[in-house]
């Protein structure tokens, strides 16, 4: 008897504020550490042991009477808060986002409940999708190896979300029936459902639909009910992650302890290591735009060129190279050859480009020239060195640039050193406004066959060092246009036919 008068005066004062439900817990200090625990919580249909929070327990003079700001920022997104969604048919209420522990009265509305109600769009993962969020980024992350991913470059160079970031939730937001009975006694199944199912096993954990139970619970909080989901970045592409014992195994000469912990780091000794192979791929240069390899954007990754399938990795100081097979592997036959022609390709304008910016080196080097000219130097030379570490084939747009920009600079240190500059190289036309040269790199070498109007066998050569002529000038996917001989049109779809001797 005792013990009951001891409830209902506990109750009661509850109720009327003497005693703030702070006292019992941690947080008594917060904003709310004063609050009466019924001053929020108000009696709902259908609980027992928990009371929802009504908006109006919000909104009232003392406390929130506008509701809260207009806009928020919860991590980085900034959305709608008040009568949120902006535009939507159901309005969440405050309850549903802002609520608290059992041993805390600090209120908190982080990325969790975000997800509860994004969980389609942010599992489907498409940019669609993420542009509803995050519309505009402008954070910068740092790779495995070290190099900063401004987002902001990677919009404007159209790299969709989901190149890099995969599996962007964690766990589902599934309504235990365990968690029910919190707030409802567990009772045996009702006649109604039994009547309902009476069949099915799924009846007996089956209450109500997800409409119905949710506007049953409107003023409570999302998480009461549905199992925790994190929205984070679960998995990312390899190229922007490397993991070391993708291609490596963790042995060394001599051994260390490291090659038995499993926990082990490889960055710990190995410090930027594929950073100028990372780079490469991504386009990422200190200063300059993004611009990413087209194999990146297609979801070409390290493993897809460099690891052999059933085969060891390789041993202690020895590298991996890309093989032709991997190319042939994707792109058929026809593609046989195509990666020893681009790395000849490269090669021959590496060392034009090389001896061109070597004699502009010597050219310069009295010290009584102005400073600035060898500086141009320097920073061409560094140019073709980052290339050739980087790997020139992991994005040969980027290559071909950076081999023009550096006879640029060598023209530049001759201007500022008042000398005569040579006639420059020709690296044949810029893959920048050649898209065909990206695959046919190198192309240079390979005959056209006999040529209709000498007799003589052609060169690629010729045309493309020198000429300056355009693919499309000779080449297109279909007929021969108007007036042109059909017999001088060398179709693309039958490029591997010469034309005929006339």
């Amino acid at each position: 008897m005792l013990g009951r008068r001891l409830v209902a005066a506990t109750a009661l004062a509850l109720a009327l504020g003497i005693v703030g439900c702070g006292t019992r817990v941690t947080g008594a200090h917060s904003a709310h550490g004063r609050v009466a625990c019924a001053g929020c919580h108000r009696e709902a249909p259908g609980t027992a042991s928990r009371s929802g929070v009504p908006d109006a327990a919000c909104s009232t003079q003392q406390c929130h009477p506008t509701g809260g700001s207009d806009r928020v920022r919860v991590a980085t997104v900034a959305f709608t808060h008040v009568r949120h969604p902006a535009g939507g048919d159901r309005i969440v209420p405050c309850a549903g986002c802002h609520s608290h522990g059992t041993d805390s009265l600090s209120l908190a509305a982080g990325t969790a409940a975000c997800v509860l109600c994004h969980y389609k769009e942010i599992s489907a993962g498409s940019d669609a999708s993420c542009s509803a969020c995050h519309p505009s980024p402008r954070h910068t992350r740092t790779t495995s190896q070290g190099l900063s991913l401004p987002h902001a470059q990677l919009q404007e160079a159209h790299v969709p979300c989901t190149r890099c970031h995969f599996r962007l939730a964690e766990g589902r937001p599934a309504a235990a029936r365990s968690r029910c009975v919190t707030c409802h006694a567990a009772r045996p199944r009702s006649r109604l459902l039994a009547a309902a199912a009476p069949d099915t096993a799924a009846a007996a954990d089956t209450v109500i639909s997800a409409d119905s139970a949710h506007a049953a619970h409107r003023d409570v909080a999302c998480s009461a009910c549905h199992e925790p989901v994190v929205h984070r970045v679960v998995a990312m592409s390899s190229s922007i992650n490397l993991r070391c014992t993708t291609c490596h195994s963790l042995r060394h000469r001599p051994a260390i302890a490291a090659d038995s912990a499993p926990d082990s780091t490889c960055g710990n000794c190995h410090k930027g290591v594929h950073h100028e192979e990372q780079s490469m791929i991504l386009g990422l240069l200190p200063g300059d735009s993004a611009r990413p390899s087209a194999m990146f954007m297609g979801g070409v990754t390290c493993q897809s060129c460099h690891v052999t399938e059933n085969r060891p990795a390789p041993g202690p100081g020895m590298s991996l190279r890309g093989t032709p097979a991997a190319c042939t592997g994707c792109h058929g036959g026809a593609w046989q050859g195509v990666l020893d022609r681009w790395r000849r390709g490269y090669v021959r304008r590496r060392d034009m480009t090389l001896a061109y910016v070597s004699a502009a080196q010597t050219a310069v080097r009295d010290s009584s020239l102005p400073p600035a000219a060898r500086a141009r130097v320097r920073e061409a030379a560094g140019l073709l060195a980052f290339a050739a570490k980087g790997g020139p084939l992991h994005n040969l747009p980027l290559t071909d640039r950076l081999m023009r920009r550096a006879l640029t600079l060598s023209d530049d240190a001759y201007r500022i050193a008042r000398l005569r500059a040579p006639p420059a190289p020709d690296l044949g036309p810029s893959l920048a406004t050649n898209r065909c040269l990206s695959c046919h790199y190198g192309i240079e070498e390979v005959p056209i066959g006999v040529d209709s109007t000498t007799g003589r066998r052609g060169t690629h050569a010729r045309h493309l060092f020198g000429g300056g002529l355009p693919c499309d000038a000779c080449h297109a996917v279909g007929a021969a246009p108007p007036g042109f001989p059909g017999k001088n049109w060398d179709s693309t779809v039958m490029r591997s036919r010469a034309p005929a001797r006339p």
